[in-house]
């Protein structure tokens, strides 16, 4: 019998929105990241409705995102857009949740890079940083 999913060990939907809703004002504030985001988000309220489905269902929540990754493909990020994501997201996920289900929201969060790394944009990941 397989135990409950991250989706459910973190509280569901509320608590998915709540981490991804802190990641994105820390990041518009990011010198790194706030740039890349003030130029391709025009409305906050979609892109965390968008995100947040996008969690849900990597958690193994309600599957609700129904997009892909290729919008991602012509931002022209680079290995440290990537790096400092993850870094970021870490912190962010680690101050929300815990260590312990930070480090599987950042993992999750490593595949999701090397998944567009394969799809063609050239990137190296690194590990996350320390929580």
């Amino acid at each position: 019998m397989a135990g409950p999913t991250l989706y459910e060990r973190l509280g569901g939907r509320g608590t998915i929105e709540r981490i991804v809703t802190s990641f994105y004002q820390r990041a518009q504030s990011d010198p790194l990241l706030g740039p890349v985001f003030a130029h391709e988000v025009a409305e906050w309220p979609a892109h965390i409705e968008t995100v947040t489905h996008f969690w849900s269902t990597q958690t193994g929540g309600p599957p609700l995102y129904r997009g892909g990754m290729g919008k991602h493909m012509r931002l022209g990020l680079r290995p440290e857009h990537f790096a400092r994501w993850l870094e970021l997201w870490q912190e962010n996920a680690t101050r929300e949740v815990g260590p312990e289900l930070a480090l599987e929201l950042t993992a999750i969060g490593q595949g999701f890079a090397r998944r567009l790394q394969n799809m063609g944009q050239p990137m190296t990941i690194g590990r996350p940083g320390p929580g």
